[in-house]
C-alpha cells in the first residue's frame, strides 16, 4: 500500500516536506512516494536520510516563453495535474497528502478515482498571502471551498491559520504542525566549522564586545529587511547583523555592506546546517512585515530556528509569534518601524537577555513529528474500516 506527498515544489529541497516525509515513511506496511516538480533553486540541498521514494517531474510548459505569463502559468498547472493524477493512478495510494492549494485538484480527482483519504498541508494561509494578486486570491479561496467537502484533515503550521480555515470553511479534523527544525536527529551530518561559537566574530572580523543579530531566510521585501538596514545603518548602534540567505535583496544588502562595517552578507547554507550556524550570533531577527493575513498569523521557520540555536529574539508584534515569545521568554517584540526597532536593538545590545532557558521540548520536530504520525494512524486506520 502507499501514500503520496504531492507538492508543486522540489521535494528533493523542501524541508518541511522533507521532515514530513522522514517522520511517515517507517509506518508499517506502507511505501512512501513523493512527487514534485525539478527545478534549480540556489539553496543547497540538505543532506537528508529519508526512506521514501521522491520524483521529481518536469514542466515543459513553463518553457514556452513566446506565450504571455498568464497562458504560460494556466498550461503549467493544467500540465502539472495530469501528471499527478496519472502517476498517483499508476501507484492507487491509499491516502495523498497535497503540500499547498496548487496541487489540490489533483488530489480532489484522485481520491475520486481511487477512494483515498485526503490530507491538506497548507503551510501558509493560502488565499491571504502575500504576493498575489486580488483575482489570485479570489481564485484560491474558491478553489478551496469547492474542494473542502472532500478534505479529510486539514494541516496547518499556526492555531491561527487552522482557526481561520474552520470559520470559513466549516469543521474538520485538523492537526497542528509547527515549523520546528531538526535537532539532535542529525548531529552526525552537522559542518564542524560552525562548532566553534565564533564563527561570525571571526568571518567578519566582529570584536568580542559587540553584539551580533542574524536574519535567516528569502531575502525578499515583507520580511523587515528594509527596516533592519535603516535600523543598523545608524552608527550609534555598536553592534552587527548578519543577513544570511539569497533573494531579491541581497544586491541591496550587498550595496549597504560596502557603505556600513557592520552589515554584512553570509550565502545560504543547507537548512540542517542553519541552527548550528547562528549559535555563533546574540539574537535571532524575526521582523516578518503586516502585508497579508498569512503573514499575520505566522510562525516562521527562523523564529524556531534561533529558538533552539539558543537565540534570544526580536520579532514582530503579531498574535502567535508575540504568544510564543511570552509563553517561552524569548526574548522581544516590537512595532515594525525603523526607530522601533533601532530601539529595540539598542536595548538588547544595553541590557542582553541572554540565551534561552525555557524548555522547548514541545515545540520540537520530535513532538510535530510524533503529532503527524497520530493523526496519520488515525486517517490509515478510518481507512482500512470503510
Amino acid at each position: 500500500m502507499t501514500l503520496v506527498h504531492l507538492s508543486h515544489t522540489d521535494i528533493r529541497i523542501d524541508s518541511r516536506i522533507l521532515k514530513e516525509l522522514k517522520a511517515i515513511a517507517g509506518i508499517e506496511g506502507y511505501e512512501c512516494v513523493a512527487i514534485g516538480v525539478s527545478s534549480k533553486e540556489r539553496t543547497p540541498p540538505a543532506k537528508e536520510f529519508v526512506e521514501a521514494r521522491i520524483v521529481s517531474i518536469p514542466l515543459y510548459s513553463r518553457f514556452f516563453r513566446i506565450l504571455p505569463r498568464v497562458v504560460r502559468h494556466g498550461l503549467s498547472l493544467v500540465e502539472l495535474t495530469f501528471v499527478l493524477v496519472y502517476h498517483c493512478l499508476l501507484l492507487k495510494p491509499k491516502l495523498v497528502h497535497c503540500h499547498d492549494t496548487v496541487v489540490l485538484p489533483a488530489g480532489i480527482l484522485i481520491k475520486i478515482f481511487t477512494g483515498c483519504k485526503l490530507v491538506y498541508d497548507a503551510h501558509e494561509l493560502e488565499s491571504q498571502k502575500s504576493g498575489q494578486s486580488r483575482f489570485s486570491s479570489r481564485a484560491t479561496f474558491r478553489l478551496e471551498t469547492l474542494c473542502w467537502s472532500r478534505v479529510d484533515t486539514i494541516i496547518s503550521v499556526s492555531e491561527s491559520i487552522i482557526d481561520w480555515y474552520i470559520e470559513h470553511f466549516g469543521p474538520k479534523k485538523h492537526i497542528l504542525v509547527l515549523n520546528s527544525p531538526e535537532v539532535g536527529e542529525a548531529e552526525d551530518h552537522q559542518d564542524s566549522s560552525f562548532d566553534t561559537g565564533r564563527y561570525f566574530h571571526e568571518k567578519y572580523h566582529i570584536q568580542d564586545d559587540e553584539k551580533i543579530f542574524v536574519y535567516l531566510g528569502i531575502l525578499a521585501p515583507g520580511r523587515g529587511i528594509e527596516l533592519c538596514l535603516e535600523a543598523f545603518s545608524d552608527s550609534a548602534i555598536r553592534g552587527h547583523v548578519v543577513f544570511i540567505g539569497y533573494g531579491a535583496l541581497a544586491e541591496l544588502i550587498e550595496e549597504y555592506s560596502l557603505q556600513h562595517g557592520n552589515i554584512h552578507l553570509h550565502p545560504p547554507v543547507p537548512h540542517d546546517q542553519v541552527v548550528n550556524l547562528v549559535k555563533s550570533a546574540d539574537c535571532g531577527l524575526c521582523l516578518v512585515e503586516n502585508v497579508s493575513l498569512s503573514d499575520y498569523y505566522c510562525l516562521p521557520n527562523k523564529l524556531f530556528e534561533y529558538c533552539f540555536a539558543g537565540l534570544s529574539v526580536l520579532a514582530s508584534n503579531f498574535p502567535e509569534i508575540s504568544k510564543l515569545v511570552d509563553r517561552y521568554s524569548l526574548g522581544m517584540t516590537c512595532e515594525l518601524d525603523p526607530e522601533k526597532i533601532r530601539e529595540s536593538v539598542v536595548r538588547f545590545i544595553e541590557e542582553p537577555p541572554g540565551h534561552i532557558q525555557a524548555d522547548l521540548s514541545e515545540l520540537s520536530w520530535k513532538v510535530q513529528a510524533e503529532r503527524l504520525m497520530q493523526g496519520y494512524g488515525e486517517l490509515l486506520s478510518s481507512a482500512t474500516v470503510s
